[in-house]
C-alpha cells in the first residue's frame, strides 16, 4: 500500500498587539489565516508582539525569525503598520527575516 502525502507550506503570522483592539484580535487571526490559506499556505501559528520601545530587535519578531529558520516556514502574513513605527526601521526587519529567518513578508492590504 502506498500513501500520498501533499505538503502545505507553512507560513506564520505576526501582529502587534498595541495596533489592534482586543475585541478584533480573533477577528485579525481570522484575516491572516485566510490570506495564508488563499496563498496555498497553512497559518501554523501567529507571534504577538507588545508595543515594542526600545532599540533592540522586538522579542517576538526576533522568535518569529528563529522559528522560520527552524521549520523552513518562507512565508509571514502581517497587516500594514506592523513592521513600521518602531526604533528598528520596517526595511530593517525585513532584511534580518529575509537574512536569518529566509522568509519573505505578505503584507494584507487594508
Amino acid at each position: 500500500m502506498s500513501y500520498a502525502f501533499t505538503c502545505i507550506p507553512l507560513a506564520y503570522g505576526y501582529v502587534r498587539t498595541d495596533l489592534v483592539a482586543p475585541q478584533r484580535l480573533a477577528e485579525t487571526v481570522a484575516r491572516l489565516t485566510a490570506a495564508a490559506a488563499d496563498h496555498g499556505h497553512e497559518l501554523a501559528t501567529v507571534f504577538y508582539e507588545d508595543s515594542p520601545q526600545s532599540a533592540a530587535l522586538p522579542e517576538a519578531f526576533a522568535e518569529l525569525t528563529i522559528e522560520c529558520r527552524r521549520s523552513g516556514a518562507h512565508t509571514v502574513f502581517t497587516l500594514p503598520g506592523h513592521l513600521g513605527g518602531m526604533a528598528i526601521p520596517r526595511i530593517c526587519l525585513l532584511d534580518f527575516l529575509a537574512a536569518r529567518g529566509n522568509a519573505h513578508v505578505w503584507e494584507l492590504s487594508s
